[in-house]
């Protein structure tokens, strides 16, 4: 019987989504700079952003809640790395609660300037979550392979969709799966619960794509 410590678990998954952050993220010059003060494109822009920050938002609170404190409790040896790497997720309450203002204000009023402030409260969030990614993904995942179940990471994803508050919660789902290969796909698509699929496949997935282009063109 397999026990803490001697898992094997298929954490790579979690660089994907941390691929889908950042490439949102890093994509707000363009997409927020060719909005400006165009209100046709600075509300599906601006719709889209939200949806990204509460995307993040809900993958720290996932961790937060299902990952850290489990981890912290079965790898004493490793504790001390792992209370600072999730200490780091409180650096970016503030940043993230300004960017969401900010968005907000442009995104009802929008213009140049407005979407200056977006783009630059975006790169201070991108400041601070890039290296905290690269330390989770070089520190804690190997970690977390061998001491959290399978069945306990599986548990994340769900989580995330459950506590989701945006009112795209595919848009996170469709963005990962950009980063994920075909056999990929296919794998977390038969993992998912009957409904659940269905949903995706009849319901987000073309609500994802028809969105993705119009904030993308």
């Amino acid at each position: 019987m397999t026990t803490p410590g001697s898992y094997t678990t298929e954490t790579s998954d979690m660089i994907a989504v941390h691929q889908a952050l950042m490439g949102a993220l890093d994509a707000a010059p363009t997409l927020v700079g060719a909005a400006g003060d165009k209100p046709d494109r600075a509300d599906p822009v601006g719709s889209y952003f939200e949806n990204v920050l509460e995307f993040l938002h809900v993958h720290h609170a996932g961790e937060d809640e299902l990952i850290y404190p489990v981890l912290e409790e079965r790898c004493v040896d490793d504790k001390e790395t792992l209370e600072r790497i999730a200490a780091q997720h409180s650096l970016l309450d503030e940043p993230m609660q300004e960017a969401r203002s900010a968005i907000a204000a442009w995104r009802s009023s929008p213009s140049v300037d407005g979407a200056q402030t977006v783009i630059t409260l975006i790169a201070t969030i991108d400041e601070t979550l890039r290296p905290h990614l690269g330390e989770e993904e070089n520190e804690v995942l190997p970690i977390a392979s061998a001491w959290i179940s399978p069945d306990e990471w599986a548990q994340l994803p769900g989580h995330a969709l459950q506590s989701f508050s945006g009112d795209k919660p595919w848009l996170a789902l469709g963005l990962v799966r950009e980063r994920l290969t075909p056999e990929q796909n296919d794998r977390m698509l038969s993992g998912m619960p009957p409904e659940l699929q269905t949903l995706w496949t009849d319901q987000w997935e073309p609500a994802f794509n028809g969105f993705i282009a119009e904030v993308r063109q």
